[in-house]
Parts: C-alpha cells; sequence; structure tokens
C-alpha cells in the first residue's frame, strides 16, 4: 500500500524518577530523530512499554508523537491488548488524532490456533478506520508462520508487517509469497542492511530510536546501491546492540539514550531492584565508551 518506508525508530517512553512520563524529553528526543533522518515515528511499541501502561497514557505518547512529528513523518502506533475492547479504543483514538497507520500484534497470554488468529486480525482490521501492520514478534508472542503471513496479507486493510523473528529465510519466504505492495518491514536491527538488499521497505527498531543517523545512513546507502558502505555501518552497530540487550528490554537502549545526553532516568514502570538501578548507574560509563568507540569506527559525531 506504500503508507510508510524507511528507517522508523521503536519509540522508548522515558520517565520522571516518580514513574510519570516525561513528556518534555520524549518530544524532544522524537523532534531530534527526524532532524537526523527518520522517516516517521512509531509509538507504543514493545520498547515504549506499551503492554505497561494503561490506555490513557498510551494516547498520551500519540499525541506527543504527532506533536513532534509537526506533520513532517508519518506516525504509526501500536495498538496491540489483551483487552479487546482497549485494541478498538487505541485504535479509534489513533484515527481520531491523524495519526497514518496502525500495529497490532497477536493476543499474548491465551494461546489461539493460527485459524483463530487470523479471524481475529480479520475482524480487527475490517473494523478500524486506519491502514494496519502485522506484527511478528516471537520474543514475547507465538511466532507466525509463512502461511499465516501470506493469509493475512491478502485482507483488504492489512498494508504490511513487522518482522522481529530475526529469521533472515523468513524473511525472504516472507517477501516470494506476499502481495506486491505489502509493507515489509523488519524489527531486529542487526539484519537492517540484509533486509533491505533482500527487498525489505524499512525498518521499526530500537536502536533507531538511540542512533537515528546512523540507522538512516544504513537506509539512504542502500537505497543509493552502496552496500559496501550499508554493511560496514550495519556491522560498526553490532556492539551497541549486544550492549543494550545485555539489559532487561529496553532499559539498555535508555541507557544508551542517556550516554547520548538525553534525560533518561534509571527508572521504569515497573519497580526496579537496588541492584538494577545499582547496575545501570555502572554502566553508564560503558555506554558512553560504547558510544565513543562507535564514533571512531563510523567517523559520525553522536554528539547533540
Amino acid at each position: 500500500m506504500g503508507i510508510l518506508k524507511g528507517t522508523l525508530p521503536a519509540l522508548l517512553t522515558p520517565y520522571h524518577e516518580d514513574g510519570n512520563i516525561n513528556e518534555k524529553e520524549f518530544i524532544k528526543y522524537c523532534e531530534f530523530g527526524i532532524s537526523k533522518g527518520l522517516d516517521g515515528l512509531f509509538c507504543n511499541g514493545s520498547s515504549g512499554d506499551s503492554q505497561a501502561l494503561s490506555v490513557e497514557d498510551q494516547v498520551k505518547l500519540m499525541q506527543l508523537s504527532k506533536e513532534a512529528a509537526k506533520k513532517q513523518v508519518p506516525i504509526i502506533t501500536g495498538i496491540t491488548s489483551t483487552v479487546y475492547k482497549n485494541t478498538f479504543v487505541l485504535a479509534q483514538k489513533a484515527y481520531e488524532l491523524g495519526l497514518d497507520a496502525l500495529l497490532l500484534a497477536m493476543p499474548y497470554y491465551y494461546k489461539f490456533d493460527e485459524d483463530t488468529l487470523f479471524e481475529y486480525v480479520k475482524d480487527v482490521t475490517s473494523k478500524v478506520k486506519l491502514p494496519v501492520y502485522i506484527y511478528n514478534i516471537p520474543l514475547f508472542v507465538p511466532s507466525l508462520s509463512l502461511k499465516f503471513i501470506e493469509r493475512v496479507s491478502k485482507l483488504d486493510n492489512v498494508a504490511g508487517i513487522k518482522d522481529s523473528s530475526g529469521d533472515a529465510l523468513l524473511l525472504y519466504h516472507i517477501l516470494d509469497v506476499v502481495p506486491q505492495d505489502f509493507d515489509v518491514f523488519v524489527g531486529r536491527e542487526e539484519f537492517y542492511a540484509g533486509a533491505l538488499f533482500a527487498g525489505a521497505k524499512g525498518s521499526m527498531t530500537s536502536i533507531a530510536a538511540v542512533f537515528p543517523e546512523l540507522m538512516s545512513e544504513i537506509y539512504k546507502l542502500s537505497r543509493q546501491g552502496n552496500f559496501k558502505e550499508a554493511t560496514y555501518l550495519q556491522k560498526s552497530i553490532l556492539k551497541s546492540i549486544r550492549f543494550a540487550m545485555s539489559f532487561s528490554f529496553p532499559m539498555g537502549f535508555a541507557l544508551l539514550l542517556k550516554a547520548r545526553g538525553f534525560k533518561f532516568a534509571n527508572a521504569s514502570i515497573h519497580p526496579l531492584s537496588e541492584n538494577t538501578k545499582k547496575s545501570l548507574d555502572e554502566k553508564l560509563d560503558e555506554a558512553k565508551k560504547v558510544l565513543i568507540q562507535l564514533e571512531k569506527d563510523t567517523g559520525v559525531s553522536l554528539k547533540n
């Protein structure tokens, strides 16, 4: 359908020490990302703690994303919920706010067979007013089969998929079986360059929220056919990804943002143990060293 393309960040949610959303900082780092080449914004995903936030807070993040975007780039928001009615509340609010698309993961906790999941997607997509992207994220919900993805790709209001499986073979097969105008995005930052070479439309990743200039450059170089430089940049960010994933998700990515100078407190929507808080404090210097090394490797300044 061509709704989205390029590099989108899976936006993290900054909090004050009291656990409330730091609205000012959220807008600041969204605007920063857009200035560094991002092609859109993605709020209310796994990186943003969407499944731990109230409906009201998720709507607030939609509003803040809209304010930050200033109509320069499109916005997609997650609407996943185990509460069936909440999915439609979020979808309707996104429509009223003028967002561009919705991202729908399968219901988690309750295990449904794929025929039931197909009916779920068919029902949701037939009732909402914005294009829907299906979310395959085996890290948190059961993996979607190629057969299921092919079936849902033919539904009228399904515009594409975000595949966070990290499975290169699956990605190639998805690209082979879905309609030509079906948007395929990857959600694993380790595989962005390879996915673009294979024919993916773009990415929605946590690291794009941290290093928008680098992920955007991978997209630009790939579009230019400069596979060598795109692959070099791809390899350069791997250490930072391993660092971020060494913490409980998504706190490692928030720590890298803190190292970049953004006000991401060592806070979460969930209570943190004293050991976790101490570890985050102790690892800040290491995060700064990761940034310094990345600057050396890429020649790109990571100063805000």
